[in-house]
């Protein structure tokens, strides 16, 4: 069986029915270390945890101070045996799918190196940083803006395709907000009340290997009436399909449901909105315009920014939703 967040909620759910070994109930997740199986685990308190064998003197680093989730040493005991086990326990309820999510990862980790299980545990972590630490710093006004833009277009992806949750792919860190086959979308949003400057991250933004598509989406937005980004948020756990992943996604950007009282109090409304074709001859810098090897050895980041009202620009304006465009891709 392969594990997913499904199943790992039915091994919980199973381990629920178990009896008791030193206030905990446990079922294997199906996957073996040299040191025994890992284990989903209940303690008396309902917290759900998951179980990493440890080796005889094996030292782990404790962490006790995290608002969402702790990793502690825990010991299993019964009448024929001992164990002890790096124990990730989730404490804040409300995170409960993204705490089903870590744990998925930890597993598929340990699976491919079960001899490098807490080491694997800790990359996760690692990676999960964020999660562990609680809410964390809020997001600037000018990020929250963003986000507004992004989520506006996911969201009017999802009323066509619920699985289209699939296609945000800038939390992971892909050079576009969006992709869906070869084509890719980029969204900027502004707040500013005249012009089309935007800026541009890096010399792959703008950038797609053909046959492959790319679109900009840009929106002027006010930020004093209409809807939050919570109430969006919202709308979009309704229609996808897949919520886990779109609260990772959502962590993975820094917006933690625990400061939507805050985010709630800026309302976005969009004013204007364009698309633009990115393709031969739209104004951008991309490693084909780099001399030589494309990419010059010792050369940072590019950032510049770009002015969608020059005539370069504004002849691409297309009236193509690039909701459609994603949902369409072949």
């Amino acid at each position: 069986m392969t594990l997913n967040a499904r199943n790992l909620d039915l091994i919980w759910n199973a381990a629920a029915g178990r009896p008791i070994v030193t206030t905990f109930r446990t079922a294997p997740v199906g996957v073996d270390t040299p040191q025994g199986p890992v284990q989903a685990g209940l303690d008396a308190q309902g917290h759900r945890h998951l179980l990493v064998p440890l080796a005889p003197r094996h030292t782990l680093k404790e962490v006790v101070d995290g608002e969402a989730v702790v990793l502690r040493r825990r010991a299993l005991e019964d009448e024929t045996s001992y164990q002890e086990y790096a124990s990730l326990e989730l404490v804040d309820d409300d995170l409960g799918d993204l705490f089903t999510a870590l744990c998925v990862e930890v597993v598929d980790r340990i699976a491919a190196t079960p001899e490098r299980a807490v080491a694997a545990l800790r990359e996760v972590l690692k990676d999960w940083r964020s999660l562990l630490a609680g809410s964390g710093r809020l997001l600037s006004a000018s990020a929250l803006a963003g986000l507004f833009g992004e989520l506006h277009l996911l969201l009017s992806a999802l009323r066509r395709d619920p699985g289209a949750v699939a296609f945000w792919t800038g939390p992971n860190g892909s050079a576009q907000d969006f992709h869906h086959g070869l084509h890719a979308v980029e969204v900027k949003t502004t707040t500013a009340p005249e012009g089309r400057s935007v800026r541009i991250h890096g010399a792959d933004q703008l950038d797609v290997q053909p046959p492959g598509r790319l679109q900009l989406r840009w929106l002027r937005v006010r930020s004093d009436q209409g809807i939050s980004v919570p109430n969006l948020v919202d709308e979009i756990l309704e229609r996808t399909d897949d919520r886990t992943a779109f609260r990772l996604l959502l962590q993975k950007v820094g917006y933690h449901e625990a400061d939507r009282h805050i985010y709630e109090r800026t309302r976005f409304d969009v004013l204007e909105e364009q698309t633009y074709e990115v393709s031969p001859g739209f104004p951008r810098v991309t490693p084909s315009c780099l001399i030589d090897d494309a990419s010059i050895a010792g050369v940072g980041p590019i950032d510049y920014t770009l002015d969608l009202s020059v005539p370069e620009a504004d002849a691409r304006r297309v009236d193509l939703d690039p909701a459609d465009f994603l949902v369409d891709a072949p």
